[in-house]
């Protein structure tokens, strides 16, 4: 029984999968961020951003706003099959279903039964949030990953080898080199280290954890000049979010991503309320708590806190698989909350639903984006040079359609880069595509407002709650 539902719940994943991924999740001009350094290294051997060619100081020549290692796993996935989006989206899918999976082995070490880890790994494999943010070509996936593995190193059985510390700390730090947010996993990691391998292994732990960002600060110690520009300005950037944005927001971008968003809320904060009251019962029983409930607690707070100063919606991916662990310690805790977990469950799978009906019973989304996009092609039919923020991107049925038109990508508005970096190249446009007025860098907005420009607009005719409910807006030259 237990591998007929293992492979039920791997099969819906894997259909899901499979119907939306050449149209869904929307393509993002993150995922033309990232993939432009990843087919550079495969041709050139070097991680340059020619999408910010001229827009952002080095860009040209050394890819350093983001640490590297997910653009060498996307460079590895590209050299070996064709230069496309879906490449690099299927190899994430790999990645993601790997980690779940690697996460339903650590729920069993910590002596969680095989039905509340099945629950738990369904609870990460059929929500909505996941096929969002999880398979889009981003680093999500890739950082879950070594960050699951550094656990599972943690949790080793035989305790007599040191290596298996050394190894949870090479991991960590390769779940940092994915993605910055890795870092914020360390308490995590480190408590497994030293229930489990005592504080002498910390040294172990320590010295696996520097070797590999040593290596990335070699890759940038000749430019660090360049350095400080663009990963500096990503860090001003999350510090202009973290003032600008309210508690109201942060839940808003927090929720925006699951199915039934609201319904979603109450489960959370139900779930976490029961999990307080039984952790508190267990404690006052025996003054102490089992490991499995102090990685939990660990984990989540250490996630809630990572995710309230960052502000962003892709890094809520994370925290599916604490809320996922949490489900699973509620289904063996034998109480009446454990019911909760079926509920968590079936609102998964009616979302699933219900944005499958949307998207392909209700319209035919990829015939809609595909008229879409011509309707794009034609109004950039006498341009050269584009300069896109658009949603969803064009930029791969552009690069695919018309070889000859050079397309740079946005700079975020909120990015600190003076103007006299980039002036020159936004004047270089004779197009320019946007989807929100109100997100255009203000210096462009103001030589647009200086020029004479063709000005088209129009809205992709789907429902709200349609995941290509986006405006376009074109400007070319007269």
């Amino acid at each position: 029984m237990a591998y007929a539902s293992f492979f039920i719940i791997s099969a819906l994943f894997f259909f899901q999968v499979w119907i939306n991924l050449g149209i869904f999740p929307v393509v993002w001009p993150d995922e033309v961020l990232f993939f432009s350094p990843a087919l550079s290294f495969v041709t050139n051997g070097h991680l340059q951003t020619d999408v910010l060619n001229g827009l952002i100081p080095g860009m040209e020549s050394k890819t350093l706003w983001m640490p590297p290692l997910y653009l060498l796993f996307s460079g590895l996935s590209l050299s070996i099959f064709p230069d496309t989006l879906t490449t690099v989206r299927i190899a994430n899918v790999v990645i993601v279903y790997t980690t779940a999976v690697g996460f339903y082995w650590l729920l069993r070490r910590e002596s969680l039964s095989e039905f509340a880890s099945q629950i738990a790994l369904a609870s990460i494999l059929w929500e909505p949030l996941l096929f969002r943010f999880g398979t889009a070509a981003r680093m999500e996936g890739l950082t879950a990953f070594f960050f699951i593995a550094s656990l599972l190193f943690a949790t080793n059985k035989d305790k007599s080898k040191q290596w298996y510390v050394f190894l949870a700390g090479v991991t960590l730090s390769l779940s940092f080199l994915s993605h910055p947010i890795g870092a914020s996993f360390g308490l995590v990691t480190l408590f497994l280290v030293w229930r489990n391998f005592g504080l002498k292994s910390l040294p172990w732990f320590f010295v696996g954890g520097i070797l590999p960002i040593l290596c990335w600060l070699y890759y940038i110690h000749p430019n660090w000049d360049w350095f400080e520009i663009q990963f500096g300005a990503q860090l001003t950037r999350k510090r202009n979010l973290l003032e600008t944005f309210t508690l109201i927001d942060k839940v808003k971008v927090f929720s925006f991503g699951f199915g039934f968003p609201k319904f979603r809320l109450v489960i959370i904060l139900t779930e976490l309320t029961a999990l307080t009251l039984i952790s508190y019962q267990l404690f006052k029983q025996s003054r102490k708590l089992d490991q499995k409930w102090i990685l939990f607690w660990i984990w989540i707070l250490s996630i809630l806190i990572s995710l309230y100063t960052s502000s962003e919606g892709w890094y809520v991916f994370h925290i599916l698989f604490p809320l996922a662990f949490g489900m699973a310690l509620l289904c063996d805790s034998k109480t009446f909350s454990s019911k909760l977990t079926f509920v968590g469950i079936l609102l998964s799978l009616f979302a699933l639903l219900y944005t499958n009906h949307i998207h392909w019973y209700k319209t035919d989304s990829k015939q809609i984006l595909e008229s879409h996009f011509q309707h794009l092609e034609m109004s950039l039919a006498n341009s050269k040079s584009v300069y896109l923020q658009a949603l969803p991107d064009p930029y791969f049925t552009l690069r695919k359609n018309r070889p000859d038109l050079n397309i740079l990508e946005f700079i975020p508005g909120e990015l600190d880069i003076p103007s006299e970096a980039y002036i020159q190249t936004i004047k270089s446009r004779d197009s320019f595509v946007f989807y929100d007025d109100q997100l255009i860098n203000h210096v462009i907005k103001d030589y647009l407002k200086k020029s004479s420009w063709e000005r088209e607009e129009w809205e992709i005719p789907v429902p709200n709650n349609h995941w290509l409910h986006y405006k376009t807006i074109v400007y070319t030259k007269k």
